[in-house]
C-alpha cells in the first residue's frame, strides 16, 4: 500500500515510513554534497539512472560522482522536494530543481524513484521534465 506524505507530514506505516525517511535522508545529503552521510546510506551496488539523458551511475563511485556534479553548481541550484509516497522499499519523491543563471531562474520538475533495502539506497532512477530547457536552448 502506498502512503502519501507531503510537507514533512508522517503516517504510521512502519516500514513505508522507514523506507520513506532513508530515502529522503539519502536525498537531503547528496543535494547538500555531504559525501559521507550519502555513502553511508548507499548500497556499494547502487545504480543511478536519469532516464537515458545523460549516464548511469554505479557505486559509492557514481554516488561520489554524482556529489562533484552538484556540488559544480553549488550557488547556482536548489532542489525542493515537493511530495513524497512511499510504500515498504520504494519512496517517490517529487522535487523541483531551480538553477540561477544569469538570464533569471529556470525550474525543472523531476520525479525520483528510489529503492531502499536493508537500510541503505539501492536504486536511484531520476525523471526531469527537459521541456524548460529545451525552450532555452531553441
Amino acid at each position: 500500500m502506498w502512503q502519501v506524505f507531503s510537507d514533512g507530514e508522517d503516517s504510521g506505516g512502519v516500514d513505508a515510513e522507514s523506507t520513506r525517511r532513508i530515502a529522503e535522508a539519502w536525498m537531503r545529503a547528496v543535494t547538500s554534497c555531504d559525501v559521507d552521510a550519502a555513502l553511508a546510506l548507499s548500497s556499494p551496488s547502487i545504480v543511478y539512472s536519469n532516464g537515458g539523458h545523460l549516464r548511469l551511475y554505479e557505486g559509492h563511485d557514481g554516488v561520489r560522482d554524482i556529489i562533484e556534479d552538484v556540488a559544480r553548481m553549488s550557488g547556482f541550484l536548489d532542489v525542493a522536494v515537493l511530495s513524497v509516497v512511499a510504500q515498504a522499499g520504494t519512496v517517490a519523491l517529487r522535487r523541483l530543481e531551480t538553477y540561477t543563471l544569469p538570464e533569471g531562474g529556470v525550474e525543472i520538475p523531476a520525479l525520483a524513484f528510489v529503492d531502499v533495502a536493508d537500510g541503505v539506497v539501492t536504486r536511484w532512477e531520476d525523471y526531469k521534465d527537459l521541456r524548460t530547457l529545451n525552450a532555452i536552448a531553441e
